[in-house]
């Protein structure tokens, strides 16, 4: 610290929410934030932003997050506050991505091959699915693509089967809904007419 006066406490829950997300390690959820609100008014005399803040319900944090949310886009700062399941963070604009790749001297992000990405598809809207389903759908076998999606961490193992060999069945993941930008599995398109 510099030593210097103490900042005033801001006047404004949606600016604690936006600094609390900023300074959080892994996405929020409105009630994680409700929690930290809480928390910070315990300690807090009366009458302080802290104590007024507490009393806020989820509904009413996700009414600020729609605002911030508004607030990046009309102010194009490049950010976006992004939900995946449930989940709040703040992103970089998809559009900023070669400057802040140079920046960071991060990786573009690596594209998935066909017959994975077809994989992931199946995967996506028939979860909970074996992989002999999975197969039996594209056909061929999903050995090399279902590894490589457990690798990439965009599906996971979510129980077995009561089939003879009790196999695993495969759902996605939150980075799954992360990597393709979704709210949640709802938010995916619907499956394309079967000739």
């Amino acid at each position: 610290m510099n030593g210097g006066p103490a900042a005033p406490p801001p006047k404004s829950l949606q600016a604690v929410i936006g600094a609390m997300l900023f300074a959080a390690e892994a996405p929020l959820t409105a009630e994680e934030l409700r929690r930290a609100l809480r928390m910070a008014a315990q300690g807090a005399g009366e009458g302080l932003p802290a104590a007024a803040f507490a009393a806020v319900s989820p509904k009413e944090i996700r009414g600020y997050l729609d605002d911030i949310a508004a607030t990046l886009a009309r102010c194009d700062l490049g950010l976006r506050l992004c939900e995946e399941g449930g989940r709040f963070s703040f992103r970089t604009a998809p559009e900023a991505g070669p400057w802040v790749r140079a920046l960071t001297k991060a990786a573009a992000p690596q594209r998935l091959p066909r017959a994975t990405l077809e994989t992931l598809a199946v995967i996506a809207y028939r979860q909970p699915i074996s992989r002999a389903e999975i197969e039996s759908v594209r056909g061929v076998s999903a050995d090399h693509a279902v590894r490589a999606l457990l690798e990439q961490g965009l599906i996971r193992a979510v129980g077995r089967s009561e089939l003879p060999g009790r196999p695993f069945l495969y759902g996605t993941t939150a980075t799954f809904l992360e990597h393709f930008g979704l709210r949640s599995l709802a938010d995916l398109e619907p499956p394309p007419e079967e000739p």
